[in-house]
């Protein structure tokens, strides 16, 4: 190795004051495979950018000589700046660092070859464009239509899934076989090759050829493999253990000639295979490489011991890890809280009360996260934060209601309530598809307009013209005679009932399912979640009607738009919360069937399937700085059906006798659905797991360890109803608030114990009646 210090640096080379030993022996290993083993909130961006530093400054390699990978160009910048602080920027200036995610390396190589040889050897060309998901999605379309297959048959989503899988595994679809396929698969197969000749003839390529096509670059081009092999002599891989097959053979290949490749990760936080990632990279790097030095960041500098302990006892259950125990020099801090509540409704309220209460504390909103592991499960927790009138950010994912599935499941019940309303029309006219296309929807436009007619009675106008065709007259009326047969099922079957059957009788809910990729799944997940809505709606009120639900609807999402406060509590699926911390994490939803997310029975489950959902609540559960809490519900409705659950399994492989755990009485009690509500969770045994301690009902005397009266009867003095007793307050002519309708006041109240129902005369509004049991109505003074 020469030598080839620079003189930006002094004779310490980095500055090693603020790392541990395990830190600074991962920072001074020069040559050789290197595995960074680094453990949630361990320091890795630091020591992977000190890293870097000390390889150019004890002459190992100059700046252009180093490759740094990362996922995200969020992360390639922050290393990209630390390192420039700590060399200067002059020095990566005039000898440029490579620091960027693996979709932009790859894109700056294929278009350093697009030209000649090279580049037409793997079908690339100079002025390429790359298409995103959208762009990928009109080409397949356009791709169907000309091998004839309808998306009624196979959904484009479905081929984009399988295109994108493909080349994540390093296959090419020119390449896909045409023997012994599927029913779903022959049907695919002509169409993507056709989407291949289409990307090749409009000069583009998709985010997968960005990787694929490198490799196979270098494979065909030996000698442009060996400059980059010579070029690059070292490299570094951040989050190693979420690279796929493809990202795996294109470093394997780089890295051949000197086997210079450090790789930092953690197996016990790879969470993405329904995306590609193959955790056996990682767990295979030893094999791959057998003279690795593997260094263990094993020290957390985030968490306080109380939630490294728990986090520790859950991912210790997982095989597929390396051996390593996390651990802190953090104060013991406040005990990681598991509360399992009655119903959804009520874990929602809790979430929502407690925060109250952190904030009455004077934590701010930006310090306090809500997990969940479902993006539908944010509509109750949305409800419920709307209420307290807290300011939120909804992240990787739309506001509940904003959802475009929402939005048009919204959009049906809003047509067939008012028949004029022809912007609800537009909207599904052609959602799901069914043939009316954008050329017959502009002709009703103009119609409707020049006949002074709403949409709908526009239609029968204009099919007794000759403005169209006869196949898009026959579009419009399977359209119109959809319509008339829901406006008579809506009056005939109860709302919970008539929404399922508008969802399968459109044929919105079978479009979803053909699609099979991870996006319908979700999508189909909400509108369960809109059943449940719905059905809450039929239980709070006495006389519901679908005026009256949309009424709610509308209200939530004017109240949603005049949001606009920075200081705001973050919602986020687990996914989407890998990489951040907060003060205080809540994690709802901590059920079987919901945390771990197992298709059919419980428990008997893929071993495979629940080691990611382990590592998933890993995740979660180390996002937490000072507060970790999690919370269940025995009952949740799901697609507007009640389920009875049970406490997570994660809860009962964490150390219960260091934790709060509040749980309702595990004595069988009336359920507000009839029958008897299950309680098996409540304190028993289950599943051969140990049973927590048994509360008769949840208490908050706990709350107040650690920060003296933090929580002082935050919950006590609070005016929301719940299952109360006869002396509660709402008699007539007494003042109260709805977090939709405003301020009113009571006219009627009749019935006893949890059948006492009320009616509210509000401003502008009218008479509301409610059962008082499920009433968010609070008393004013």
């Amino acid at each position: 190795m020469s030598s080839r210090t620079f003189g930006f640096m002094d004779a310490s080379g980095v500055d090693y004051s603020g790392l541990n030993p395990k830190q600074r022996e991962a920072v001074e290993v020069v040559e050789g495979p290197v595995m960074i083993l680094a453990g949630a909130g361990s320091g890795k961006t630091r020591v992977l950018t000190s890293r870097i530093a000390h390889l150019i400054h004890v002459g190992a390699a100059f700046p252009g000589e180093i490759m740094a990978l990362t996922f995200t160009n969020k992360a390639a910048s922050e290393m990209k700046s630390r390192v420039e602080r700590l060399l200067g920027a002059d020095m990566l200036r005039h000898n440029e660092l490579w620091v960027s995610t693996f979709h932009s390396t790859g894109a700056r190589i294929l278009r350093q070859y697009a030209s000649g040889v090279v580049g037409a050897s793997v079908g690339v060309q100079p002025g390429f464009t790359i298409l995103d998901d959208s762009d990928q999605l009109s080409a397949i379309k356009d791709c169907m239509d000309r091998v004839g297959l309808s998306d009624k048959v196979v959904a484009p989503k479905a081929i984009l899934h399988k295109i994108n899988a493909l080349k994540n595994e390093g296959i090419s679809p020119r390449d896909f076989p045409t023997q012994n396929l599927s029913f779903m698969e022959a049907k695919m197969a002509p169409v993507l090759k056709v989407y291949e000749d289409v990307l090749a003839a409009n000069n583009s390529l998709d985010f997968g050829d960005l990787l694929l096509k490198t490799y196979q670059l270098f494979k065909k081009n030996p000698d442009v493999l060996e400059n980059f092999q010579e070029r690059f002599r070292f490299f570094l891989v951040d989050e190693y253990q979420d690279t796929n097959p493809i990202q795996y053979l294109w470093l394997k290949l780089l890295a051949e000639k000197y086997q210079n490749i450090c790789v930092v990760g953690d197996e016990d936080q790879s969470i993405y295979k329904w995306r590609g990632a193959d955790i056996r990279n990682i767990l295979d790097f030893e094999k791959d490489y057998p003279k690795v030095k593997v260094v263990k960041l094993e020290e957390n500098y985030r968490s306080t011991a109380n939630i490294i302990g728990a986090a520790n006892r859950v991912i210790a259950n997982n095989t597929q890890r390396k051996d390593k125990n996390l651990f802190t020099q953090n104060s013991a801090g406040r005990p990681v809280e598991f509360h399992f509540v009655e119903r959804d409704l009520d874990e929602a309220r809790f979430v929502a009360k407690t925060i109250r209460a952190l904030v009455n504390g004077s934590q701010p909103f930006n310090e306090i996260a809500v997990l969940y592991r479902t993006n539908a499960q944010s509509r109750l927790l949305e409800d419920s934060l709307r209420y307290e009138r807290f300011p939120y950010k909804i992240f990787g994912g739309l506001k509940f209601y904003d959802r475009a599935e929402i939005k048009d499941a919204v959009c049906y019940l809003r047509l067939l309530v008012n028949p004029r309303d022809d912007v609800a029309l537009y909207r599904i006219i052609n959602s799901p598809a069914r043939g009316i296309g954008k050329s017959t929807i502009d002709t009703l436009k103009m119609h409707s307009f020049q006949a002074g007619m709403n949409a709908l009675d526009a239609i029968g106008d204009l099919m007794m013209t000759d403005k169209l065709g006869s196949g898009p007259k026959n579009k419009l009326k399977g359209f119109v005679d959809l319509y008339a047969k829901l406006v008579d099922k809506k009056i005939q079957l109860p709302m919970t009932e008539f929404y399922s059957y508008l969802l399968e009788e459109t044929g919105y809910l079978s479009a979803l399912r053909k699609e099979e990729s991870i996006e319908s799944t979700s999508r189909i997940e909400n509108l369960q979640e809109l059943a449940s809505a719905i059905g809450d709606f039929e239980e709070r009120m006495v006389e519901p009607t679908w005026e009256g639900f949309l009424e709610e609807v509308a209200l939530i999402t004017d109240q949603d738009r005049g949001m606009t406060d920075d200081n705001y509590i973050t919602m986020m699926t687990v996914h989407s919360a890998k990489g951040l911390e907060f003060s205080t994490v809540f994690i709802v939803g901590m059920e079987d069937g919901l945390f771990p997310s197992i298709r059919g029975d419980v428990y008997d489950v893929n071993p495979d399937d629940l080691e990611e959902e382990r590592r998933l609540c890993y995740v979660g559960m180390t996002r937490a700085e000072k507060r970790l809490i999690m919370s269940g519900a025995k009952v949740r409705r799901v697609f507007g059906q009640t389920q009875l659950r049970r406490r997570s399994r994660f809860v009962d492989e964490m150390p219960l006798e260091q934790m709060l755990v509040h749980e309702i009485d595990a004595a069988p009690a009336r359920s507000p659905f009839g029958g008897t509500a299950w309680s098996g969770a409540g304190g028993g045994t289950f599943g051969g797991q140990r049973s927590a301690p048994k509360r008769s009902a949840p208490t908050y005397d706990d709350f107040n360890q650690d920060s003296g009266d933090e929580f002082g009867g935050a919950f006590e003095s609070s005016s929301l109803i719940g299952p109360g007793a006869a002396e509660d307050g709402f008699v007539k002519g007494t003042r109260v608030r709805h977090p939709q309708y405003g301020e009113g006041v009571i006219l009627s109240r009749d019935g006893i114990g949890d059948r006492i129902k009320v009616g509210v005369e509000f401003r502008g509004k009218g008479i509301k009646k409610f059962v008082l049991r499920f009433a968010p109505l609070e008393i004013l003074a």
